[in-house]
């Protein structure tokens, strides 16, 4: 049985619906994927599960614990770490986990059974920012983490904003398609 011009034509109708299917999914997907992604600071990412664990965790203790600051953390908060440790200053998980259930007991909070990677990451970095304070060459030492934080590649998903070097912040998009509902001010 030959097949008919008609039924040739169906099949290749298929198999680029088929085909155009499989690329949206494998889009879809990809758009899923980066929706779970907070941050990529050299190549590393920041989830947005462990930043709004880490906001959960620390808002009741941490005062200004909120997404943008602890995402501006997490960002830089490696770069911190490392100097503090090439100064000999170092912090340990064990220290931001002891630090973090201070901070509950001060409070007369129960802490959580147990912290998330982003809530102890933030604990270690200001942990560290005042052990830098702290040395003696203090300015010397702050001054390299904000240079080096300076040279960090830093992709911020524009769900939470972009990340403005020069003030050190994480300042939401404006999009000329979104309508703003707040007046002005007079």
């Amino acid at each position: 049985m030959r097949s008919s011009p008609v039924r040739a034509a169906r099949s290749r109708r298929a198999l680029r619906g088929a085909v155009v299917g499989l690329a949206l999914v494998l889009a879809l997907a990809g758009c899923t994927r980066s929706g779970s992604v907070a941050a990529v600071v050299d190549g590393n990412s920041i989830s947005v599960s462990d930043l709004h664990r880490a906001v959960t965790e620390l808002g009741p203790v941490y005062q200004g614990a909120t997404l943008p600051t602890l995402l501006e953390a997490l960002i830089v908060g490696p770069t911190f770490l490392d100097v503090a440790t090439k100064y000999g200053a170092g912090v340990s998980e064990t220290q931001a986990v002891d630090s973090l259930k201070q901070a509950y007991a001060t409070q007369k909070l129960t802490a959580p059974r147990s912290f998330g990677p982003g809530a102890i990451a933030v604990a270690r970095f200001l942990l560290a920012v005042d052990a830098l304070n702290a040395l003696p060459k203090a300015s010397e030492a702050i001054a390299e983490a904000e240079a080096r934080a300076q040279k960090l590649h830093v992709d911020v998903n524009p769900r939470f904003g972009k990340l403005d070097f020069k003030t050190g912040t994480i300042v939401p998009l404006a999009y000329s398609w979104i309508v703003n509902d707040t007046p002005a001010a007079p």
